[in-house]
């Protein structure tokens, strides 16, 4: 008996090709907004709110109801950006400190070869205009800096002592070459700290005792001109030769 032939198995059948769009190419949808984009929006809008809110209230007094209220934010999403109220609150000194170390680090640029009696106007001229723009940076360390506390400790450390010893390094060169302001560096540090943040910490009492905006650019420069005519009432080298110049 003949034995039956085994049939071929079936030819797998190719995919119909994509329909194309009536101009000829795939169409593409347009690509979703990411969720890791609005998470990092969530997050960012968090921090700025809580820099706020501690610099208003304090650490104690804020409440973190009160910051996601501010961010726009669902309470319920905190806790997956932050885990503790201790945690958004590093976050903001992290946030503030940040942008004023990138402002100066970019305006000292280049500028190896420079006197130090001119860095040290530049850091002063950065550091007055970046108070006028950011006062919750001064208004958040108001709030911490009057009572001892491991917080206060982690942001001296963390933030405070590097710009300290920067600034004071400039300072005490620019001294040995009667360029600098005398005083104990640690006077000239919150001296220059009051005198360059005041306006814009307390912007309201300077509109009412005033009837003008510190923050507008006229005052502003007006106030770093006053600054360095106190902090530098020697000019730098380079001053000085013009002046000679212009009087021959």
């Amino acid at each position: 008996m003949r034995q039956a032939r085994s049939a071929k198995p079936a030819r797998p059948v190719r995919p119909a090709p994509p329909p194309r769009s009536r101009r000829g190419s795939q169409c593409t949808a347009k690509p979703e907004r990411r969720p890791q984009r609005r998470s990092v929006d969530t997050r960012e809008r968090l921090v700025e709110a809580a820099l706020a809110v501690f610099g208003d209230l304090g650490f104690e007094g804020a409440s973190t109801r009160e910051i996601a209220r501010r961010a726009g934010v669902a309470l319920a999403a905190l806790p997956y950006h932050f885990t503790t109220k201790d945690a958004l609150w590093r976050a903001a000194a992290d946030r503030i400190f940040g942008e004023l170390t990138s402002r100066i680090g970019k305006r000292l640029d280049g500028l190896d070869g420079v006197d130090r009696a001119t860095q040290l106007r530049l850091v002063l001229r950065e550091f007055v205009r970046f108070s006028a723009e950011r006062p919750a940076l001064h208004r958040f360390m108001m709030q911490v800096a009057f009572t001892s506390s491991d917080r206060l400790a982690w942001l001296v450390e963390t933030h405070v002592r590097p710009m300290y010893d920067f600034v004071n390094a400039i300072t005490v060169d620019a001294r040995r070459k009667g360029l600098g302001p005398a005083g104990r560096p640690a006077h000239l540090h919150y001296i220059l700290i009051g005198a360059a943040t005041s306006p814009y910490v307390m912007r309201a009492e300077f509109e009412l005792l005033t009837g003008s905006d510190p923050c507008g650019d006229a005052l502003i420069d007006e106030h770093v001109a006053t600054l360095e005519r106190m902090f530098f009432p020697v000019a730098p080298a380079r001053e000085q030769a013009r002046a000679r110049r212009a009087k021959r």
